[in-house]
């Protein structure tokens, strides 16, 4: 059973997103001056006095005149309004409370819903305290609680007002675990779309704006009997040219979904082809053992399209991404939604590989083929060797050898070949470290 959700809720720069980070207890959600940084729904799981609920942060908008980008966050926020067991609708106490915040209370109340009306930047404890202070916010029937996200005040009053208006036979609900898959990329690839066209919903911003998608953003879903997270990242550029502070906050936090995945989906657009961040962003994957499978998307802008120009134009990717030729490869379209279930049947195929394991006799064996290739060795000089399975997720080996010389670096690589010609280990890293203990240098 999935936690009940607690909708922060209210126009734009009112603090819903550090009033988001200051309950989550951290920095999930980019806060800014700039309108309009948060433009996704934003989740985390909350427990409050043994009440479990998962807050959400909405993106924030302008009822008087919504431009493009108000249009897209509104039709998320009405989704996320319906499925709302409790709204807070922020709103800010310098500027008091609007006409057209009033007449959104009214809705929510008129359509039935658990409201919690939340006063921010009332920074002072003897305002928060001061009911006159708050007299012109009470509407509805509905109780004003003045906060400060800026420094805690009243969070606790909040909290409890929320759990109060949870129904109790919905706490302590335990999540199963799920397999973790991350969309990472350039700014402007489709990753947002990718997401929209797997879940069959618009939970994502799309827009032709560079850097629409801010924050690091997991959706749920099941799928062939699996329980998967998706998470869309900001687009990265190139080094150098972070355009801002908001920017380079996105950055981060895709760094961080990269370093917490299971599985990374290099989206990039076929027509643009391979630059510097994916091959930066493919070392990354590969340097912190993660899974990995490449994803072309844009390919309905592609002009020609036969059996020889599509092996051709994975030809010419993969020849500059020799370092992950072991990673599976696929063509989308977003828009088209052509091959988009590719990309969980083969981030699926991975996982199974993340996880493979390989009995020590073939080991030896495997070992005993790869020691005919080693490189450097004089013939008929023999030394004792041993490699043994450490762990997966990665597979990591451990080759231990009597060679007293260190070791080039090249018989790992003779050793990985070897595992790869029998085993594919496909769309995953394979790590061999070498144990030398009776060589004289390292």
């Amino acid at each position: 059973m999935p936690l009940p959700d607690v909708l922060l809720l209210g126009r734009t720069n009112v603090g819903k997103s550090s009033l988001f980070n200051r309950l989550t207890g951290g920095r999930f959600a980019i806060t800014d001056s700039q309108p309009h940084t948060t433009r996704d729904l934003h989740h985390r799981t909350i427990t409050w006095h043994h009440t479990a609920f998962t807050l959400t942060d909405s993106g924030g908008f302008d009822l008087n005149k919504p431009d493009e980008l108000d249009t897209a966050v509104l039709e998320q926020v009405a989704k996320a309004i319906d499925g709302a067991a409790v709204v807070v609708l922020v709103v800010e106490s310098v500027v008091g409370f609007l006409p057209e915040e009033r007449q959104l209370l009214r809705k929510l109340l008129r359509d039935g819903k658990n409201v919690v009306l939340a006063v921010n930047k009332v920074d002072k404890p003897n305002l928060r305290q001061d009911d006159a202070a708050l007299e012109h916010f009470h509407f509805g029937g509905v109780t004003a609680i003045a906060v400060s996200a800026k420094n805690g005040g009243g969070t606790g009053d909040l909290l409890d007002a929320i759990a109060q208006r949870i129904p109790r036979s919905t706490t302590n609900v335990k999540t199963p675990k799920r397999t973790r898959i991350v969309f990472i990329g350039r700014t402007n690839v489709g990753k947002s779309a990718l997401t929209n066209a797997i879940l069959h919903d618009d939970v994502r911003v799309v827009s032709p704006q560079p850097h629409t998608t801010r924050d690091a953003q997991a959706y749920e879903l099941s799928y062939h009997g699996k329980l998967l997270t998706i998470v869309d990242t900001a687009g990265v550029r190139a080094k150098g040219r972070t355009g801002s502070r908001v920017e380079a906050l996105s950055l981060r936090h895709t760094m961080d979904a990269l370093q917490d995945a299971d599985i990374a989906c290099l989206v990039f657009s076929v027509p643009d082809g391979i630059g510097l961040v994916e091959k930066t962003l493919a070392g990354k994957v590969v340097e912190l053992g993660k899974g990995l499978v490449m994803i072309g998307n844009q390919w309905d802008r592609v002009p020609a399209k036969d059996p020889r120009s599509v092996i051709g134009a994975e030809r010419n990717i993969r020849g500059t991404l020799p370092f992950i030729r072991w990673a599976p490869f696929t063509f989308t379209s977003a828009t088209e939604k052509h091959n988009v279930p590719r990309i969980l049947d083969f981030s699926l195929a991975v996982h199974d590989e993340q996880f493979r394991t390989i009995p020590q006799a073939t080991l030896d064996e495997i070992l005993r083929r790869a020691l005919k290739l080693r490189p450097g060795e004089k013939r008929g000089k023999r030394i004792r060797s041993h490699l043994k399975q450490s762990g997966t997720q990665p597979p990591t080996f451990i080759l231990h050898t009597s060679k007293r010389e260190a070791l080039p670096s090249a018989y790992t690589h003779v050793v990985e070949n070897a595992l790869r010609a029998e085993f594919p280990f496909t769309g995953t890293p394979v790590r061999v470290r070498v144990e030398q203990p009776f060589a004289k240098s390292l």
